[in-house]
């Protein structure tokens, strides 16, 4: 293969981006896929629907779902922000409907639809895609990158190479965070790595499996002190407690989850105060038995595990119970503590923490401050957003501003 303008490796949503944006300036470009088709994640976002983007008011409220390291995305949101990522797609003919909270969807409700999209473009823009292909290595020369290495021997020139390979959520599709190994000899720093968007383990509700809550107030404490609050719908599991707010909740904690002891507060009534609460029990159930006056109110089995939890005979009439029995009910239902064991692995989570340092990347052109013609794009490096189309959003943005070479 003769010199190419650049090289782009991994063929997820923001290495095809990236390659679509050098692709429309005229640039020949390569791109190089591990696996046998293109954007294996990117059909898995959003529950195979493709939450490509979230409704924005403004940018720097917008950077505020990232994050501490937030800040860093003004400038390639500024560039090729949600706005420009929605055009871009409707341009190509992609209905775009935006739900009650904000998300982005395609009409079609399918992933597949977006990515045909993408194909289409690199098609378009002759951008030339290597399947089944790894990178063992990337020789540099003065400070700039002269051959990729394949693993089978192949030497590919190029003028500029650009890493999107993604961090290690979902190993199957292909992001097992190997590529990090490559980055490092580059000389790159690379921010310990942890599970986002994952759910939290606990052995304490294997009994709730499979209730879900609603509307819930969630309040995240370490040590007693308390970290970040939410409000959203909850699923109890086997393992634990999963939801949109528990997600987004244990990019807070990452991989500093051993750094003191961790809970969850659940308030299953944040619109009702304590004494509204018990006001409903007290006078539309005082003549019951306690377990089914509190049925009209939350599920069985999340009763029977209140009640047992306090020791309170389930038998009992609401009359029967004292003014502190009853107390400790309703403050149980408005803040019930549970303590949090650890976040699920890589397997379970959506997105990486961690990953190549903001501080070796220059924000208004993603390229690397350290090798002259090195950019990087996508969940490589050291962002991680909220659920709700923010990830994605992240990768169209770096990875079009990262596609511009400048």
């Amino acid at each position: 293969m003769t010199k190419v303008d650049c090289i782009v490796i991994g063929g997820g949503p923001a290495g095809m981006m990236a390659a679509i944006s050098a692709g429309i300036s005229g640039k020949r470009v390569v791109l190089i896929e591990r696996n046998s088709v293109l954007g294996k994640k990117l059909l898995l976002t959003g529950n195979g629907r493709c939450n490509l983007s979230h409704k924005i008011v403004n940018e720097k409220d917008f950077v505020t779902n990232f994050g501490r390291n937030g800040d860093f995305l003004l400038s390639p949101f500024s560039i090729f922000g949600p706005l420009q990522t929605i055009s871009f797609f409707k341009k190509q003919g992609l209905e775009v409907i935006v739900d009650e909270n904000g998300r982005c969807f395609p009409k079609s409700n399918k992933a597949q639809t977006v990515l045909d999209i993408l194909v289409k473009l690199l098609k378009e823009n002759k951008v030339e895609v290597i399947f089944n292909s790894v990178v063992d290595d990337i020789l540099l020369e003065q400070e700039m990158i002269k051959e990729v290495v394949l693993i089978d021997g192949r030497r590919l020139k190029c003028d500029n190479v650009i890493i999107t390979t993604g961090g290690k959520s979902f190993p199957q599709t292909g992001s097992d965070g190997n590529f990090y190994i490559v980055i490092e000899k580059l000389g790159h720093s690379i921010n310990s790595l942890y599970p986002g968007l994952s759910p939290l383990k606990s052995s304490d509700l294997s009994s709730l499996m499979g209730i879900s809550l609603s509307n819930i107030l969630v309040s995240l404490y370490r040590d007693k002190k308390i970290l970040v609050k939410g409000k959203g719908d909850v699923l109890f599991t086997h393992f634990g407690i999963t939801g949109p707010v528990i997600l987004d909740m244990s990019n807070e904690l990452g991989y500093d989850l051993k750094r003191g002891s961790v809970s969850i507060c659940l308030d299953l009534f944040p619109a009702k105060s304590t004494e509204e609460v018990m006001k409903s029990l007290f006078e539309e159930g005082r003549n019951r038995v306690i377990k089914n006056a509190l049925n009209n109110l939350l599920p069985e089995r999340l009763v029977f595990f209140l009640l047992d939890r306090l020791l309170i005979d389930k038998e009992k009439k609401v009359n029967q119970i004292g003014k502190q029995e009853m107390g400790r009910i309703v403050a149980e239902m408005k803040s019930m503590s549970i303590l949090i064991e650890g976040v699920m692995g890589f397997d379970q989570a959506m997105v990486t923490g961690g990953g190549v340092s903001l501080k070796e990347i220059d924000s208004k052109t993603m390229k690397s401050k350290l090798v002259k013609n090195l950019y990087f794009a996508g969940e490589v490096i050291d962002i991680i957003g909220k659920t709700g189309g923010y990830n994605l959003q992240a990768c169209w943005s770096t990875g079009y501003v990262a596609g511009q070479l400048r």
